[in-house]
């Protein structure tokens, strides 16, 4: 016998169009690989419990549930690139907690503290239009660029701070000489350069030139590392602009003490939108 308590499940608070436009997924991602008019949920109780669960949060598989629960569409989270990320948990928090966010700046012209009620929804239509697609050309290579996933953001993200904390720990060890420490310090220092190189070449889609194209990743990167550094640094460039195209837009404000009109970036941040510091960024290099 069913209860009458059924009819008052949650409903969804709005609905989104995802500004990849479903370019990068199939229907393994998303249900029938639909990107628009996705119903949003708000919030249940196990998912406030999943965000206040510091080794779900680390891992990431936080963030990846609670996306399940609130968009049952989206059915593997993993696979969603950056900036979907941060445009769904907008949309989480709005569906959730409601349209206004209240935010910290620092005026730019008198370094006045000011505090702001922003509108979420406004922050949303700020995604409308973002590139697709993202390529630059050197020495006649043309270079094709993507975003990349939340699994390898996390991932990355996971390697980067454990060489960190190995760094510490080798700080603080007193049992062994300088001479052993900082050979022991010098091998995590190449590792981590490893890693910055992985990272940014994990953005080329392909490489193309003379009507010829290589979407390989092991020639990718084996093209990168044994060639020109130019090669290099002209990827960490464009991935560079790339990252500032498909950043979360910024908000307008205005100084209470001088009236100065800026603009100022949002950080998204489990402590601004959920209660809890987020571990994870996307921003990598």
């Amino acid at each position: 016998m069913s209860s009458f308590l059924q009819e008052y499940q949650r409903q969804p608070k709005l609905f989104i169009d995802l500004p990849s436009q479903g370019i990068w997924y199939d229907d393994t991602v998303i249900e029938n690989n639909r990107t628009q008019q996705l119903p949003v949920f708000g919030m249940n109780a196990m998912d406030e419990i999943l965000f206040k669960t510091p080794d779900a949060l680390f891992t990431g598989e936080a963030t990846a549930q609670v996306i399940k629960s609130c968009i049952p569409s989206i059915l593997d989270p993993w696979r969603l690139v950056g900036y979907d990320i941060d445009f769904i948990l907008i949309a989480l928090r709005i569906a959730t907690y409601g349209d206004s966010i209240d935010l910290n700046t620092e005026c730019p012209k008198c370094q006045t503290k000011n505090e702001h009620a922003a509108s979420l929804n406004v922050l949303l239509q700020g995604f409308n239009g973002y590139e697709t697609s993202f390529n630059f050309e050197l020495n006649e290579f043309k270079f094709n660029l993507n975003p990349i996933t939340y699994k390898q953001t996390t991932d990355f993200s996971i390697e980067h701070y454990t060489f960190n904390r190995e760094l510490y720990q080798i700080e603080k060890l007193d049992n062994i000489s300088p001479e052993e420490k900082n050979k022991m310090s010098q091998e995590l220092y190449a590792k981590s350069a490893q890693l910055n190189v992985r990272i940014a070449l994990s953005h080329v889609e392909s490489i193309e030139k003379d009507g010829n194209s290589e979407v390989d990743q092991n020639q990718i990167i084996s093209f990168i590392t044994n060639n020109d550094v130019e090669f290099y640094e002209g990827i960490k460039n464009g991935i560079s602009d790339l990252t500032s195209k498909w950043n979360i837009p910024a908000f307008d404000a205005k100084c209470s003490e001088c009236d100065h009109n800026f603009k100022s970036a949002i950080e998204l941040d489990y402590s601004n939108f959920f209660g809890v510091k987020s571990l994870i960024s996307r921003n990598l290099l």
